[in-house]
């Protein structure tokens, strides 16, 4: 075998590797959303979550796992995270309407709540006549 055939057949074999470690993940990404989704299906965030939290730690530009995860995290008051969940998903994926509208509305959501939260002062003058 000549020098500049081991090297393709080498090189050949690196890819070949490299592919089904691809699809591998693609196929473990997969299981993790599919299991996520049904957990949050059943109001499971914290299934839910974890799944993608795992998706992320595998593929952490996935907008789509960034977003998902947002919505768990609002779905369980966290809405801190969720924004900074949104926020990822919709600079990973600028033009994607709907990570936009989750991320906008969030904010607003925050927005509003915080202006309708009584003063501590206000609170105690309610209780105290």
């Amino acid at each position: 075998m000549t020098r500049c055939s081991l090297g393709f057949l080498l090189i050949s074999s690196c890819l070949t590797l490299l592919g089904c470690a691809i699809s591998s993940d693609e196929a473990t990404i997969d299981q993790y959303n599919q299991f996520a989704i049904r957990s949050a299906k059943l109001e499971l965030w914290n299934e839910s979550i974890f799944r993608w939290e795992q998706i992320l730690e595998i593929q952490p530009q996935n907008a789509q796992a960034h977003n998902n995860l947002g919505v768990a995290y609002e779905a369980l008051g966290k809405t801190d995270q969720a924004i900074e969940s949104y926020k990822r998903a919709t600079e990973l994926e600028p033009d994607n309407k709907y990570y936009r509208f989750n991320y906008r509305k969030c904010r607003l959501h925050v927005r509003r709540n915080s202006k309708n939260q009584p003063d501590v002062e206000d609170e105690e003058a309610d209780f105290s006549g």
